[in-house]
């Protein structure tokens, strides 16, 4: 079983700004029926989970610059959520999802940080994490809390793993208090044969879409979402050779 990180597939272009920051506008032409497959969902390595991340991985899977980056954009959101919803920033309640070392809060998170993953050795090492829940979301993507418990549910860079990412959303949002919101945001580096089979391959700005649909889908019965955006974090990494970085973000009426 190999952990190599590559690249997500064989489309490497770069969406452009106006590309970007159109997505998911009012005119936004959803599809009308559910868009995923049980394939899509499929991946090469369908063993257990808990083998493949058993040993600690206590390494950056994005490079330094887009570190930097998600670091930065967390700390810019999370005060624009605590500004908008009245409190002051480092009281927000925020869950890490598919957490593990390291959550990208910056100097000064929140005091009240909930990191749920795979490898308990991880999530001991992480320092921001007030609360440490072990669990495979593969096996059970239900989310043990109480409904309306969190103001921020982040999926840091582990999307194109959860092969149930409709339900999980479905999850983050019921979880989500009133304003709050859902961040979820990717790379195109990724552990190959992990990954779901309708991300493998597929562009950019394809991700950015399925994410959204994740959103979208996930809510389409009770309505839950107030606006889903798109973000390219790293706009410059096109040009220098980096690592593209992007956001999705659903907020909860």
């Amino acid at each position: 079983m190999g952990t190599h990180m590559a690249k997500a597939g064989v489309r490497r272009d770069h969406p452009t700004k106006e590309e970007v920051s159109s997505l998911f506008k009012p005119s936004y032409q959803w599809d009308e029926d559910y868009p995923f497959s049980p394939e899509d969902m499929e991946r090469l390595d369908e063993t257990d989970d808990t083998l493949f991340y058993d040993e600690p991985k206590l390494v950056e899977h994005i490079d330094e610059a887009a570190v930097l980056g998600l670091t930065r954009f967390h700390e810019t959101r999370l005060n624009s959520i605590a500004k908008r919803l009245g409190k002051p920033s480092d009281q927000l309640t925020v869950l890490d999802t598919c957490s593990s070392w390291v959550s990208h809060l910056g100097d000064a998170p929140p005091r009240k940080v909930v990191g749920l993953g795979m490898n308990k050795e991880e999530l001991k090492l992480n320092p921001c994490l007030s609360e440490r829940v072990v669990k495979d979301l593969n096996k059970d993507s239900s989310l043990p809390f109480e409904s309306n418990s969190f103001d921020v549910v982040l999926c840091q860079l582990s999307i194109d793993y959860l092969t149930q990412p409709v339900a999980f959303s479905k999850e983050a949002f019921r979880v989500l208090r009133p304003g709050g919101e859902f961040i979820v945001t990717f790379s195109n580096r990724l552990f190959f044969s992990k990954a779901i089979a309708g991300w493998t391959g597929k562009s950019d700005l394809d991700h950015l879409e399925t994410v959204g649909a994740y959103m979208h889908f996930a809510t389409k019965d009770d309505k839950q979402i107030e606006s889903i955006q798109a973000f390219d974090l790293l706009p410059s990494a096109a040009r220098v050779g980096g690592d593209p970085l992007y956001a999705v973000i659903g907020a909860k009426k």
